[in-house]
């Protein structure tokens, strides 16, 4: 799905009117809503026009090749190798590119504010191919820029069981960035250096360096007896400068790249979770989690920031959607458990799960907070006094074009049923949203295979005998979709466990 956008325009201030805040112009390039509130009709009309903008902006890669500074060293036998090996694998410069698409404009103005060289925009393409999920077993290294958690956290990049910032592109990017200005400035503004020091560490290019004076040779980065690994390293990244400067040379068909801001980073002001955010904003999960991948979870951290980066073209719908009082009182979060929570609680309760496994599986060293904490269940009420969950039964949000009748038979549940466990008039009129229960924990497996669920509507609670395979084989995915959805290390599951099923995602 394509949701790259511009920028509002240069100029723009923040207002606050009523209480409404609208958004105001960040020297960062990224647009900030700092509330996500009803938008005016003058700000309404600005995102139009920026929108606009967006879609009629020249290729950022045309740009690109103008801003770099650093010699390529073309005439290079390594760099001449490297070149020929991009050429002779197109598809990983093809994935790469595509997947660098919704952040290069942020990265490139983050390069910009820095005054640093803008071949480091290529430098995730090497370090991740642009993949923010990225994780390297051996060293811990993650995200777009595989940063390592020691380097991270000395930048002020938050890592915790909710969130690592490492895989989150707004931050990581600042961090990383930053890193390499003090690399450059350590290395008194030699860029091979500084490059290949973000690859090996300083302390070994230092290393490399005294002992090269030592034996009286050069200590140029091509002199220099560093490992493999990072004598490959710089290299590659000048073969991609060399590459991009020169396409008639090399005739690679990056996939276009819309020169204009398009990220915006809207504060939703409490904690959220992922797939109703997505559901609020017209998207896919996949798509949400593409520009938010620092969320380690189906929600965000309950200690904040509350921050959530959109496409342009959903900012109105997600604000919209938001403020309306229906789905605000879905997400503002209450220091008691809501009802729904009391009802897992007491699920959980049943089925007797120690804290020592709770905290293996979740991390969270305390039961109630694991209990009461908001994850998916916190985007909903229970509407029923009478009727307590069951492991096996649904959460179910409304859609356009959905009645009691419709959602009975794709459930195959009684429409006489839903209403009683619901405490709904059967013939009742439904609304966009409205938070359903569907008692399915009595439906056997066959009948479950039959229907088809959407994304954004399945909560599913872990009952005697389920598998991760019988489950994901039920819901017609797979068992790494589920295992991937709710961050399972290993395959083992309690009765009354919370499970994201990822259908369609």
């Amino acid at each position: 799905m394509d949701f790259w956008y511009k920028l509002i325009v240069t100029g723009l201030l923040c207002i606050v009117l009523n209480n409404t805040a609208f958004a105001y112009i960040n020297a960062e390039g990224i647009q900030i809503y700092q509330e996500s509130l009803h938008l005016s009709a003058v700000h309404k009309q600005n995102l139009a026009e920026d929108i606009n903008r967006y879609y009629n902006a020249g290729n950022l890669w045309e740009v690109l090749r103008q801003e770099f500074i650093l010699p390529h060293y073309e005439d290079n036998p390594i760099v001449q190798a490297k070149i020929q090996w991009f050429l002779n694998h197109p598809d990983y410069l093809m994935h790469s590119m595509t997947r660098a698409g919704p952040y290069l404009f942020f990265i490139l103005q983050q390069i910009k504010k820095r005054h640093l060289p803008a071949e480091l925009v290529l430098l995730p393409i090497i370090e991740s191919a642009y993949n923010p999920f990225a994780l390297n077993a051996s060293s811990g290294a993650a995200g777009i820029w595989q940063m390592m958690p020691v380097t991270a956290s000395g930048y002020g990049i938050r890592q915790n069981w909710w969130y690592d910032g490492r895989r989150d592109v707004v931050a990581s990017t600042q961090a990383a960035l930053n890193h390499l200005a003090y690399l450059n400035s350590f290395f008194e503004g030699n860029w091979l250096l500084a490059i290949a020091a973000y690859d090996t560490g300083e302390g070994n290019v230092l290393s490399a360096i005294r002992k090269n004076i030592t034996n009286g040779e050069n200590t140029d980065f091509w002199s220099l007896p560093l490992a493999q690994e990072t004598r490959d390293y710089v290299p590659q990244l000048l073969a991609l400068a060399t590459i991009i400067s020169h396409p008639d040379q090399y005739p690679i068909p990056f996939p276009p790249v819309s020169n204009a801001p398009y990220l915006a980073e809207v504060d939703v002001g409490g904690q959220i979770d992922l797939k109703l955010a997505a559901y609020l904003a017209g998207l896919s999960l996949k798509d949400l989690k593409r520009l938010n991948p620092g969320y380690s979870h189906s929600s965000m951290d309950p200690q904040g920031p509350f921050k959530l980066v959109l496409p342009i073209e959903s900012v109105e719908q997600f604000t919209e959607n938001l403020s309306n009082s229906a789905f605000s009182d879905r997400i503002k979060l209450s220091s008691r458990p809501s009802a729904l929570d009391s009802s897992f609680t007491s699920i959980s309760k049943q089925a007797h799960p120690t804290k020592l496994a709770l905290h293996k599986k979740r991390h969270v060293s305390n039961i109630q907070e694991l209990l009461t904490t908001p994850r998916v269940a916190s985007a909903f009420v229970a509407p029923v006094e009478n009727y307590s969950l069951q492991p096996g039964d649904t959460l179910y949000m409304v859609r356009t074009g959905d009645d009691l009748e419709r959602i009975s038979r794709r459930f195959h549940v009684s429409a006489k049923k839903l209403a009683m466990v619901n405490q709904i008039n059967r013939y009742q009129s439904l609304h966009l949203g409205q938070k359903m229960i569907i008692p399915t924990h009595s439906n056997n497996q066959d009948n479950v295979q039959h229907y088809a669920l959407t994304p954004g509507d399945t909560v599913y609670m872990v009952r005697h005998g389920d598998t991760i395979e019988k489950i994901a084989d039920k819901f017609h995915t797979t068992p790494e979709a589920v295992r991937l959805a709710n961050l399972l290390a290993s395959n083992q599951l309690e009765e009354g466990d919370q499970l994201v099923i990822p259908t369609h995602v």
